[in-house]
């Protein structure tokens, strides 16, 4: 009988104990989680900058609304991809100052829950980038099904090939445990840069269907004198390359500028070119950058705000505690 009670003992600890996580509150453990932290906050940040409405439209809509003190800047931080950086920006930084005052316990408490908001951000990011890959994918897909353009087909093929494993990454972040946060952020992270992948496929797919014949490589004639000098010429960037290509055929109305998403004709439509900049990992232009913005909203004190202990209780004349 004893010994059984030991071994439930032992499992409810354990249960308890992997509610925090594997790492140790110590100063290396804490080390690493605060490099992890800041590299993925940055990722995230640049995937809810670009995501966050257009500052001029925000302005718009807000412009009979009585302007925030606090806000200098006139920029319009009311929306939902602004909470979600600002929430983590103060729970990390709360964190980082725990840690040089080496108050490793408050330090880590601090930074795995800004881990377990920064979760919740990477989820909300990859469903935004699923529905984009997706529309994008979509919107060329019946043009480009219909023509003879084999390369178009490769293209669109390798899109709906990185939408499938984005989708995975997804489903496999949502079914793994509740609090393995780090898994989570690294499996969504991934799915978001195979995503991404999946966006200049599609757009790839989109200009070499509208591209005609006799501007293909494949149907030119090369001499040997224009291969000698194509291989003497320096490489234009892909992002530069794309971005003028994209330029190019929109002002010769060989495409349009913006999709409209299939699935939601009502939706918001996207901008190729504000896309073109999210596949490189780039804050588009019309956006700010969310975690810089946040910083000057940072609380000092926030930090010792968390701190939470019980109320110091007084004695009646009988010895009884008193809580107020």
């Amino acid at each position: 009988m004893g010994t059984n009670r030991i071994i439930l003992i032992s499992l409810i600890v354990l249960v308890q104990l992997s509610h925090l996580g594997a790492v140790s509150p110590d100063q290396s453990n804490l080390g690493i989680l605060i490099d992890e932290n800041k590299k993925n906050l940055s990722f995230l940040n640049i995937a809810l900058s670009n995501a966050a409405p257009p500052q001029d439209e925000q302005e718009t809509k807000t412009a009979s609304q009585p302007s925030d003190p606090k806000n200098q800047s006139g920029k319009n931080l009311n929306n939902e991809y602004y909470k979600i950086i600002k929430g983590i920006n103060q729970l990390d930084f709360n964190g980082n100052m725990w840690y040089l005052q080496s108050n490793y316990s408050m330090a880590f408490r601090q930074l795995r829950e800004a881990q377990a908001k920064m979760k919740d951000g990477y989820e909300f990011a990859i469903q935004k980038y699923l529905e984009d890959t997706r529309a994008i994918l979509e919107s060329a897909a019946p043009s480009i099904i219909r023509s003879d353009d084999s390369v178009a087909k490769a293209l669109l093929r390798l899109g709906f090939r990185d939408l499938r494993t984005g989708e995975d990454k997804l489903l496999m972040g949502k079914n793994s445990s509740p609090y393995q946060y780090r898994y989570k952020i690294l499996l969504y992270s991934e799915g978001i840069t195979i995503l991404r992948r999946g966006k200049r496929f599609g757009i790839l797919a989109i200009l070499a269907s509208k591209t005609p014949d006799e501007d293909k490589a494949e149907y030119k004639y090369w001499s040997l004198d224009d291969l000698k000098e194509a291989r003497a010429e320096e490489k234009e960037p892909n992002y530069e390359k794309v971005k003028a290509t994209i330029s190019n055929y929109i002002d010769n109305k060989r495409m349009e500028r913006t999709i409209i998403p299939p699935a939601n004709p009502s939706g918001q439509a996207l901008d190729l070119f504000e896309q073109h900049d999210d596949n490189y990992g780039i804050i588009t232009d019309r956006r700010i950058d969310l975690l810089f913005e946040s910083n000057f909203d940072i609380k000092e004190t926030d930090s010792l705000d968390k701190e939470k202990f019980p109320a110091k209780p007084k004695f009646d004349s009988q010895g009884n505690a008193i809580y107020e």
